[in-house]
This record gives C-alpha cells, sequence and structure tokens, in this order.
C-alpha cells in the first residue's frame, strides 16, 4: 500500500515538473521569437524631409518633388518621390549620405535630361539642341523648365537613431523642446537653378517685321544640382521675341522682347547676340550684330538678366499679299538647321 502511495505521488511531481519545462520552453521560444523581430524592426531610422520651397522661385502647383539619398560609401543612391514636397518620411540604414533634392521627378521635364553617376555629377542639362550645318555650332532651341534644388552632404545615420518610428511631433514631446533640433530631421531649403534672361530692341521700322528670332552667345549648356554651379561648356540659346509693344502715338516704331531661362550666363561681360528678322514681304531677311552685356536683378528668389539694344532702322517693305505687317513668332520659316536630341558631354 505504501508503495502505491509513492508510486502515485512521484507520478504527480513528474506531472508537475514536464509543465513547468513545457511553459517555461514555450516562454523562451516567444522570447527568442521577439527579439529577432526587434532586431529586424530596429535596423533603419525614419527620417523626416521637410523642404522649403519659398527662394526656389518656382510658380508651379501640384507639382512634387523628388529627393536622393548618396551612400557616402558608394553605390546606388535611394530615390525618395514626394507627393507632397514639403515634407515626407524615408527609412534609411545607418551610414553617412549625400541628399539632393529638386523638383518634379526626372521623368516630368520635356526641356531638361540628366546625367551623372554621383551627387557631385549629377547634372541637369538642355536636351532640344541643334548642330548647325557648316559652322558646327551648337544651338538650344528649347528653353528648359523652370527648376530648383538644394543638397546637404555628410548627413549621418547613427545607431542611437535606429527604430524611432514615433511621430515627428511625438519624439520632441518627448524630448521636452519642441525646438531643440532633431538629429531625425533633415532641412532643405531648394534654389533657383536658372536664370532668366529678358532682352528688348528698340526697332525703328517695326511695321516691316514680320517675324524675329534671337541668338545669344555664352550661355551654359548644363548645371550641377548639388550647388547650382553652371557648366563651363558654353553654347547659344535661340529664342523667340514675341512680345511687340508700339511707341505711344506710333504706327512704325517700338520694341520686341524676348523672355526666356537659361542654365547660367556671366554678367558684366560682353557677349555676342544676333538679331534675325524675316520682313512682311515674306522673302526679305535682315540680320544685325550686337555686343550686349547683361545686368543682374534679383527678386523673391528670380535672378533676371536684362539686356537692351537699339537696331538699325528697318527699310520699307511691300506687304506680301497687300496684307498688314501682322507681326508674327513663328520660327518654322528660319533657315534649314537640323533637329536632334542630342546629349552634350
Amino acid at each position: 500500500m505504501r508503495d502505491i502511495r509513492y508510486m502515485f505521488i512521484f507520478r504527480q511531481k513528474n506531472i508537475r515538473t514536464n509543465f513547468s519545462l513545457s511553459v517555461l520552453l514555450y516562454f523562451c521560444l516567444c522570447l527568442s521569437g521577439c527579439e529577432r523581430r526587434e532586431l529586424t524592426y530596429y535596423r533603419e531610422a525614419e527620417i523626416t524631409i521637410r523642404a522649403d520651397w519659398s527662394r526656389s522661385g518656382l510658380e508651379e502647383a501640384g507639382m512634387g518633388a523628388t529627393a536622393l539619398f548618396y551612400p557616402a560609401a558608394g553605390g546606388i543612391p535611394k530615390v525618395v518621390l514626394m507627393g507632397d514636397r514639403k515634407q515626407e518620411t524615408v527609412r534609411l540604414s545607418p551610414g553617412i549620405y549625400h541628399v539632393i533634392i529638386f523638383n518634379r521627378t526626372f521623368d516630368d521635364f520635356s526641356g531638361i535630361g540628366f546625367r551623372g553617376d554621383t551627387h557631385a555629377t549629377l547634372s541637369a542639362y538642355a536636351r532640344q539642341v541643334e548642330l548647325r550645318d557648316g559652322t558646327g555650332e551648337t544651338v538650344i532651341v528649347g528653353v528648359p523648365e523652370a527648376i530648383a534644388s538644394d543638397a546637404v552632404e555628410n548627413f549621418e545615420v547613427t545607431e542611437s537613431m535606429l527604430g524611432n518610428y514615433s511621430p515627428l511631433n511625438s519624439r520632441q514631446a518627448a524630448s521636452g523642446d519642441a525646438e531643440s533640433p532633431d538629429p531625425c530631421l533633415l532641412c532643405l531649403s531648394p534654389r533657383s537653378l536658372v536664370k532668366n534672361v529678358v532682352v528688348k530692341i528698340n526697332i525703328k521700322g517695326l511695321n516691316n517685321v514680320r517675324s524675329a528670332v534671337g541668338l545669344l552667345e555664352g550661355v551654359s549648356e548644363s548645371v550641377l544640382l548639388k550647388d547650382g554651379t553652371p557648366s563651363g561648356n558654353l553654347v547659344t540659346q535661340q529664342f523667340e521675341l514675341g512680345e511687340i509693344r508700339f511707341a505711344d502715338g506710333s504706327l512704325t516704331e517700338g520694341s520686341v522682347t524676348g523672355n526666356f531661362p537659361v542654365f547660367g550666363f556671366a554678367t558684366e561681360v560682353p557677349h555676342r547676340f544676333v538679331l534675325k528678322m524675316l520682313l512682311v514681304d515674306g522673302k526679305t531677311q535682315l540680320e544685325q550684330d550686337f555686343t550686349v552685356v547683361p545686368h543682374e536683378l534679383e527678386e523673391e528668389g528670380r535672378i533676371t538678366l536684362y539686356m537692351e539694344v537699339d537696331a538699325e532702322t528697318v527699310p520699307d517693305v511691300k506687304p506680301e499679299g497687300g496684307s498688314d505687317s501682322g507681326f508674327d513668332v513663328d520660327v518654322d520659316d528660319w533657315g534649314d538647321e537640323k533637329d536632334s536630341d542630342i546629349e552634350i558631354k
């Protein structure tokens, strides 16, 4: 009888022991699984990108932006498309990054192309160019759209920043000071990469002019996004002279004005400017050369280069078909240049 009681007690102890071991093993497995998930979870830091576009000179609405994070150690940059170009978040692994931001995306520009494999070489260039037969002159025939950028070098994501997935305001509240700098907040202030050029030509005999175009030499064909440095490769910019204004009380004297953006243009130094005019008889073409010195004006983030010249008097001609002058800004009648979309190296 004693042996049976002893065996019963022994079995109860074994059951309790096995149950305890099973429970302990279960919790160990759970804890082990949680640790693996946390290690994966805290492998990145959440960075808030905040951009102030007030000094960019941009007037476009409803357009986003692109932020590029280039690993300082080399490699493919992380591309962040910002639907709201004022603020976006991105998760990054520990390391040092060079950051560039610009408006729109790579594919949203028709007159601008992009080239360069690193943050130091990434540049925007004029896509619509022509190589003129006979002279080999490179001429930009399409003006670039407005583009603005900013850059930050050596932005570091440290181990202490990993796993900071709470909202930015919550992190600031936890620190006790909403004004304290947050290492996970990246602030940028894009500036315009183009300069606006205004060329005004005063003409006597403006009533005899059907259409006019201008050619301005010494224009940079590209610009670096990291700091706005224009290329030293200079080309010629063709532009339309479409703003016509006759002087008060005159039917023959007035001015034509061209207004267009360029990537870069040296100021306070002389540049060659060529004015080409097609007269109202439909066959007479005139060409006049000028040496112009642009003067720089800045307003609300925009840089304007202003030039004004007086053209020689345009001779009277009989209008084609006896019609009025009817100034036309269409440049289809100009020359026999060969169109091409060329990436200038």
